[in-house]
Parts: C-alpha cells; sequence; structure tokens
C-alpha cells in the first residue's frame, strides 16, 4: 500500500512538469548549462558536446556568470522525458521524478556473517520541482522525499552511518529540499544569487542521489551537509565561485523531523570552486572546489562542534568512447570531543550509446556506535550518538552495468551492482568480534525508473542551479515549452 501511494505521487509530482521538444528530435535531454556541453554520469544530462553559442565564453577562458540563462544556444536531442512547462504570466516550471525498486544479497549467506541475507527496497523515490519567473531572477526549489514511507526500517547498505542509522542508509525527510532564490544575473561583471530554505548548505560534493552508483558510499555525511535550514549566498565570475552559508547544525532525527530550525545559526561553511574547458558555470569539462564547514549538533545535551573538509575534482564530457564521468574527492571530520574520521573516494562512468558501465572505491574511517542490538536484526542497524565505541576502517570497491530503455514518458534503467567490503577495527573496536565477518560481498539488482530526464546534479541553488540554467535553455527557443 505504502509503494503503491509514493509511486502514485511520483508519477503525479512529474505529470506537473508537462511536455517539451527539441528541435530535431521528439524529447529532450535535460542539460546543466547552455550552450551545454556532454556530461557522463547520471546527474548531468548527457548529449552531445555542443559548440557554444555566438558571443558565449567557456569556461578555460572564463564561464560566462549567466551561462544558461535566457538567449543561450538549446542541448541536444537525447530522448529522456518531458520536463518543461509554461505557466500564466510569464512563470516557468520543471519537474522530475525517480524510484528504484531493487533487491540486494549479502555473502557469505552464512550464520556467523550478521550482515548476511536477502533484502528488497524501493529507494530513492524522489520529485524534484523548479518554478521560476520570468528571467529567472526568483526561483523555487521543492524535493520531496518518500523515503519516510517507501524506507522507513533503512536501506542496508555496508558502511553507511548517519541520523541513527549504521550499516543501513537513513530515510531522507519528507522536505528534502524547499529553498527559493533571488538571482542577479549581471553584477559586477558575474552572477550572484541569495537562496534560503531548507536543503544543502554548500559544502562537498554533489548528492549521491544524482551519481551513478546506485547503494551510496560511506562519506555521505562528511562530504555533504544536508536538510538544514540554511540561507546561501553565491557569486560567481569567470569561471570562479564562491559560496558560503549560514545555517542550523541539527540534523533532523527522522523523516517527518522539521524541528532543526531552532539551532539556525550555529554553524556555517564555504566552498570556492573554478570551472575548466567548454561549458559554463554548472557543467564544465572540469570542476575543482574546496570546501569548510564549522558544524555543531546537539547529542546528550550537550552540543559538539567539528570541523569538516572536503577537496574534489570533477570532469564530465564527452570523449570518442563515449561519455566519461569521473569524480576524486577526500573528505576529513574532526573535533567535537571525537577522534578524526576522513575518506577519499573515486568513482566514474562511461555512457556509450544506452550502456553504462560505473564504478566507485573509496576508503573510509568512519564512527562506530554501540548498537541497539548484538545481532543481525534490524535493531542491530541503530544506534544512539551518546555511545560512540571508537571507529572502524572500510574499504570498499563496487562495480555496476546499467542499460537504459526509453517506455513512454520514462526512462528505464535496469542495473546491477556488486561491491567487495573489507572493515578492520580502530581504537579498541573488534570487527571480527562485530560483524564476525570482515571481508563480504553485496550484490545488488534493480531498475531506476526516471521520469522527466536523468536526475541533475543536487546540492547548489541561484545561478549554479542546473535546472535554473535548462528552464533558461528552454526559453531561448530551441527547447520549447507548453
Amino acid at each position: 500500500m505504502r509503494i503503491g501511494f509514493v509511486l502514485a505521487a511520483l508519477v503525479a509530482g512529474a505529470g506537473l512538469g508537462g511536455c517539451m521538444h527539441v528541435s530535431g528530435g521528439p524529447m529532450a535531454e535535460p542539460v546543466g548549462v547552455s550552450p551545454p556541453p556532454a556530461t557522463a554520469d547520471s546527474s548531468a544530462h548527457a548529449g552531445h558536446v555542443m559548440e557554444p553559442a555566438a558571443g558565449a565564453v567557456t569556461g578555460a577562458g572564463g564561464a560566462d556568470p549567466h551561462a544558461g540563462h535566457a538567449g543561450a544556444a538549446p542541448a541536444a536531442s537525447l530522448g529522456t522525458g518531458d520536463n518543461v512547462t509554461a505557466v500564466i504570466g510569464g512563470w516557468r516550471m520543471m519537474a522530475m521524478a525517480q524510484a528504484i525498486p531493487m533487491a540486494g544479497w549479502t555473502a557469505p549467506d552464512a550464520e556467523s556473517n550478521v550482515m548476511n541475507g536477502f533484502d528488497a527496497y524501493l529507494t530513492q523515490p524522489v520529485a524534484m520541482v523548479n518554478l521560476e519567473s520570468p528571467s529567472s531572477r526568483f526561483t523555487l526549489r521543492v524535493t520531496p522525499n518518500f523515503e519516510g514511507l517507501a524506507l522507513a526500517q533503512g536501506e542496508k547498505t555496508a558502511g553507511a552511518w548517519g541520523e541513527g542509522f549504521i550499516d543501513s542508509r537513513h530515510p531522507h525527510t519528507l522536505l528534502h529540499e524547499m529553498m527559493g532564490s533571488i538571482n542577479f544575473w549581471d553584477i559586477g561583471g558575474g552572477a550572484a544569487s541569495i537562496s534560503f530554505g531548507r536543503g544543502f548548505a554548500p559544502f562537498g560534493t554533489d548528492d549521491p542521489m544524482s551519481r551513478p552508483v546506485a547503494k551510496y558510499p560511506t562519506n555521505h555525511h562528511l562530504s555533504q551537509i544536508l536538510e538544514r535550514w540554511t540561507v546561501n549566498g553565491i557569486f560567481a565570475y569567470s569561471g570562479w565561485s564562491v559560496e558560503g552559508g549560514l545555517f542550523g547544525g541539527g540534523e533532523p532525527t527522522g523523516p517527518y523531523d522539521l524541528s532543526n530550525f531552532d539551532s539556525f545559526g550555529d554553524s556555517w561553511s564555504v566552498r570556492a570552486g573554478k570551472r575548466l574547458g567548454l561549458g559554463g558555470l554548472t557543467d564544465s569539462a572540469w570542476e575543482l572546489t574546496v570546501s569548510l564547514g564549522r558544524v555543531a549538533e546537539a547529542h546528550g545535551g550537550e552540543k559538539d562542534r567539528r570541523t569538516l573538509l572536503n577537496g574534489a575534482v570533477r570532469h564530465s564530457r564527452m570523449h570518442d568512447f563515449g561519455e566519461l564521468y569521473t569524480l576524486v574527492e577526500a573528505s576529513r571530520a574532526s573535533g567535537g570531543g571525537e577522534a578524526a574520521y576522513r575518506s577519499v573516494l573515486a568513482e566514474g562512468s562511461i555512457r556509450a550509446g544506452r550502456s553504462r558501465p560505473y564504478g566507485r572505491f573509496e576508503a573510509a574511517v568512519r564512527p562506530e556506535f554501540e548498537r541497539e542490538a548484538p545481532d543481525g536484526t534490524r535493531a542491530f542497524y541503530r544506534y544512539d550518538h551518546a555511545h560512540n565505541i571508537g571507529r572502524t576502517e572500510w574499504l570498499i570497491g563496487a562495480v555496476g552495468y546499467g542499460h537504459e530503455k526509453p517506455v513512454g514518458g520514462m526512462l528505464l534503467e535496469p542495473f546491477v551492482e556488486v561491491a567487495y567490503n573489507a572493515v578492520s577495527g580502530l581504537d579498541g573496536v573488534d570487527a571480527q568480534q562485530l560483524f564476525r565477518d570482515t571481508r563480504f560481498l553485496t550484490a545488488t539488482a534493480g531498475v531506476k525508473i526516471l521520469l522527466g530526464g536523468r536526475p541533475m546534479r543536487m546540492g547548489s541553488y541561484g545561478v549554479l542551479d542546473p535546472m535554473t540554467a535548462h528552464i533558461n535553455a528552454a526559453a531561448s527557443g530551441g527547447v520549447q515549452a507548453h
């Protein structure tokens, strides 16, 4: 019953997006910037390499700060969905949705391994909607996430942790994003935005929901600061961008918890980026970012302040062999009376036609907490943050393959993933005793159901919002909204 309700809600949400088409094709590929180069991962909106529009400046020589704004060149067609519609008074809307029914199995399937067994989920049931004023001066992003219904007990994921779940990914909140933005497309020779609401603080890399591997990495809470009440500012000039955010550090305690507004103002973050190569602010060939955050969280009646660091290099471009996406990032968290946690991650994918092999490697040190139960029951995957018992070190390598197939207004991508996990204990934690096995394989198979196109990059707003860039590509005349 819950899963049926979630799927119906997603279809209705994506249906709000109406329809669009691109000259030369019946359906359009969402793009991250205009003039849009191709990108390679599921987060970026692959098509074909496009030449810049007359007068546009590419990232290598100083990206046009409002590339993607009205008047820029449209994207090439690659059939993936319909998602732009005109609204009364010149306002426009774009909607997308996704859900992933999948099943997973952990080996060795033996009584000695507490992670063993078979699991099935409907994961990542989410919609993304942008409502934009004429010329995108004002933007509203709303992202409802229905994992509270479909994934209330979490999704078993070796190495994952955060918000009371461990070795199981927590369900995201129903109000995953609700961010308003005021955009200034020509200020001081660049572009600027003020964004406010509930969403991502400017820190780290794209949300894993929009990246190739279906299973989340260990570093999710080291590389993204999400579901916070925040005020973000951005200034972008000649391929450079500087973002700053003031937000509440408290994490939500459940999928329907909005109370972390109470901590607003006790935490901050900054992120600086440089974009190189063909493209604009949201879709350059190369993107280099560094981030710093100071996050206050209350645990056990006391507020701890931790320092988060992240550095990343991202590449996304069409090559002779296909569309290549790569990301390399390093993250670290320290302070707050706890030991340091860290992660080094590398991932990539190649999209050749409708086939997409991909992979990820991560070496991470994460916190370890006293479990609510010492066995493989659901309570084994829950913890109380007040009972930190040390750290564990993880090496996780994953490979996968997906194949896209358009079906009606949807894009389906059946996929299979296999991951090797190795864990060892630090600070007195005995990993063998905790898991009863320190080496195990996980296999996952499922279907990504995409309405309105491949998921776009998630984690930036205003002039760095790829949905805003795509809506303005529609306004330029190559993508017809109706």
